[in-house]
């Protein structure tokens, strides 16, 4: 048997290991992970570069209703916020980001930041080339919320629709397509995979746009920042 298949074998298994560990930790109202679509699992993606359980680390949870799921955040210092696209797997049209002030009963008013049109490949993740995705001429990942919660979002053009919020209640309000399951943004503490230890005030959110649920459409980075929970009060990040 040769090395290469001796290596692959053992990967396979490897990520066998990791698929099962995270199906078992899986609670029994969250939204199923698919797997990519001939693209980095999202399993994976979270084990292999940032050191993260798919569900272990999962700070927003679907755990009674959507409504009630954790989505919006504080600026947590000085400075602004920076909310920065990482990896691009979903669709290779347009793709936007922004932020919104968090809005009850209406559409909330979103603020566009970003804009990219590429697609990362698997290549892409192994070899670290095109990553970030490189964004589009007016683009910023840095904004000011000042102290009142907010939210993020993400779009693509190739789906004529309101976007996808972080928060899911939002999502069922404003984009009938994804009403009938709004959870479409996975949020996680931002690790140093080296150390192991957490980066303060840091966050990876893996995003889903279409309906598969692969949630790697589109993995951003949210800095200077605070998860707070439905109360509005600070949730903690796990060590």
């Amino acid at each position: 048997m040769s090395v290469g298949i001796t290596r692959r074998s053992a990967m396979l298994v490897g990520w066998s290991l990791i698929l099962a560990t995270a199906a078992t930790a899986q609670g029994p109202r969250q939204p199923k992970v698919a797997p990519g679509p001939s693209e980095p699992d999202w399993v994976v993606v979270l084990s292999e570069r940032y050191g993260l359980s798919m569900f272990d680390d999962l700070l927003n949870p679907l755990t009674t209703t959507a409504a009630e799921t954790r989505g919006l955040f504080r600026k947590a210092g000085p400075g602004p916020v920076s909310y920065t696209p990482v990896i691009a797997l979903g669709l290779p049209s347009r793709t936007r980001g922004g932020w919104y002030r968090s809005a009850a009963a209406e559409s909330p008013r979103k603020t566009g930041l970003w804009t990219y049109t590429f697609k990362n490949t698997t290549a892409d993740l192994k070899q670290e080339t095109n990553l970030p995705p490189p964004l589009e001429s007016g683009s910023s990942v840095r904004f000011d919320p000042g102290d009142q919660p907010f939210g993020v979002w993400v779009a693509n053009d190739g789906l004529p629709d309101g976007g996808v919020f972080s928060e899911p209640n939002v999502v069922a309000r404003v984009n009938a397509r994804l009403a009938a399951q709004p959870y479409k943004a996975m949020i996680y503490p931002n690790h140093d995979k080296a150390t192991g230890k957490k980066i303060a005030n840091s966050y990876i959110i893996g995003w889903e746009y279409s309906t598969n649920d692969d949630f790697q459409d589109v993995v951003c980075r949210l800095d200077n920042v605070i998860l707070i929970d439905a109360a509005g009060k600070p949730g903690e990040a796990k060590p």
